[in-house]
Order: structure tokens, then C-alpha cells, then sequence
């Protein structure tokens, strides 16, 4: 057991020297965005046009698969419509939520901006065994980062 934390001790002290020392700043911006509703970021916004399917697992019910969430969004500069993207992921229990992983999904390809990422993004309410969810009651929580001017 000793060794066994040593090792964990040394290699976790190893990974910590070799990184980078240099740190970026970065703007973070936080939504709760119903269907069709925008999030606005200086001349950028991201608008949550609907979701494509909710096969998430639903609570009261056991499952070989989790299932997944898709939502298309739509990016926008200066009022323009530059794009659209569905983000989609597996689900995971935090609290009474479940979490889509969408940790740094890339959205820079749409803006003239490097690393323009979504951080998070949660979709609420989570399915229940005998109940339908109807378009109107789903809410994007959206979390999204990019670079500080410097």
C-alpha cells in the first residue's frame, strides 16, 4: 500500500513539473437558454435552435445504455448567420442533474477567434420513466469560453 502511494506521489509530482507555466485568461459567459433563445458574447451570439433527440436513460429506469442528447445550436456575428452544430454527449449524474460532457467542444470555426470553446452544457429537465418532455419545457445551460484580450 506504501509503495503503491509513493509511486502515485511521484509520478503525480512529475506531471506537475512538466507543465507549462504560462497562463491564459479567459472570458467565461454562463446561459440558461430555452429553445430558441440566444446567448450574446460582444458581437457573437449562439442561439439554442432545438433538440434533435433526448435518449438519455430515464430516472426510475435501469438501462444497458445511457443514451445521449443532441441539441442544435446556431452561431451568429454581428446579426449573421455564420453556422450551426449539433453538440451531443453521453449523460452523467452530478447532484439532481445529468452533465453532458462538452468540455472544450470547439466552436472557433465559426468566429474569427481561436480556442472559442463550450465548457458545458446541461440539459434539463432529465427524462422520467412515463412522462414525455414536451420542446417547450427543455433549457440549455451553456457555458462557453474564449481568450481575454490582453
Amino acid at each position: 500500500m506504501r509503495i503503491t502511494l509513493f509511486i502515485l506521489i511521484l509520478f503525480h509530482s512529475v506531471l506537475m513539473v512538466g507543465q507549462d507555466n504560462v497562463t491564459q485568461e479567459y472570458n467565461i459567459k454562463d446561459a440558461i437558454l430555452y429553445m430558441g433563445d440566444s446567448m450574446a458574447m460582444g458581437d457573437k451570439s449562439i442561439k439554442v435552435k432545438k433538440i434533435i433527440s433526448d435518449s438519455r436513460c430515464p430516472k426510475g429506469v435501469n438501462c444497458i445504455w445511457e443514451g445521449d442528447v443532441k441539441v442544435l445550436v446556431e452561431f451568429y456575428e454581428d446579426g449573421k448567420f455564420k453556422g450551426n452544430k449539433v453538440v451531443s454527449g453521453s449523460s452523467f449524474p452530478v447532484g439532481e442533474y445529468k452533465i453532458v460532457p462538452g468540455f472544450n467542444i470547439s466552436i472557433s470555426e465559426f468566429f474569427d477567434v481561436e480556442e472559442l470553446n463550450i465548457q458545458k452544457l446541461v440539459v434539463t429537465p432529465y427524462p422520467e420513466a412515463g412522462y414525455k418532455i414536451s420542446p417547450e419545457e427543455y433549457s440549455v445551460e451553456l457555458t462557453v469560453s474564449e481568450p481575454a484580450e490582453k
